[in-house]
């Protein structure tokens, strides 16, 4: 994530090469991520871990850039995700490959992966749903923007902290409303993000 927002040096065959930034942040001088900043990282996540090659994605977001280039947050703008080891976004209800400047793809395959951000009603993320995660949610209007389980104002770091203090997931559970179920989830997802 620090390459993803910062950039990054590196040398490949004794030649140095940059690595640019692909996430703005909210305030670059102090280096400081807003709530897009991290549904962008949350896509950009879900790209790398299915192998989609980062200079695709650069490209992509080259792409949306090119299609709106007032848009701060391109990849959020649109509906974004990732099929096989190119870029789609929906644009207009059609998937279009961007990594390909247009080609079509298969809605019915890629929605699945356009689930995982909550949107409001002009299309601007609201809350954020962790990969792997069910029992999770982010949201910047509910506990400061920590995490918490979903459906609740409950942090999970809160659930963490009382467990490894030595309370029980039954009492947790009876304490906060919840089925135990979800409080262990919770903490075990918590835990393995």
């Amino acid at each position: 994530m620090k390459a993803w927002i910062r950039g990054q040096r590196y040398r490949t065959n004794g030649h140095l090469k940059v690595f640019l930034p692909v996430i703005q942040p909210a305030d670059p001088r102090n280096k400081l991520l807003s709530f897009y900043n991290l549904a962008e990282a949350h896509i950009l996540r879900a790209t790398r871990e299915r192998n989609v090659p980062l200079r695709n994605v650069r490209s992509a977001i080259h792409y949306l850039r090119l299609q709106n280039p007032r848009d701060p947050h391109p990849i959020l703008s649109v509906q974004f995700a990732t099929f096989g080891k190119q870029v789609f976004i929906d644009h207009l209800g059609q998937i279009v490959n961007a990594t390909r400047h247009g080609q079509l793809g298969m809605r019915e395959i890629l929605d699945k992966y356009l689930e995982r951000i909550e949107r409001d009603d002009v299309g601007k993320p609201r809350q954020v749903f962790p990969i792997y995660s069910s029992r999770i949610a982010i949201n910047p209007l509910m506990s400061s923007g920590r995490p918490i389980v979903k459906g609740t104002g409950i942090m999970v770091s809160v659930l963490i902290d009382r467990a490894n203090a030595g309370e029980s997931i039954p009492k947790l559970a009876k304490d906060y409303g919840l089925r135990p179920v979800e409080v262990e989830e919770a903490i075990q997802e918590y835990k393995a993000a």
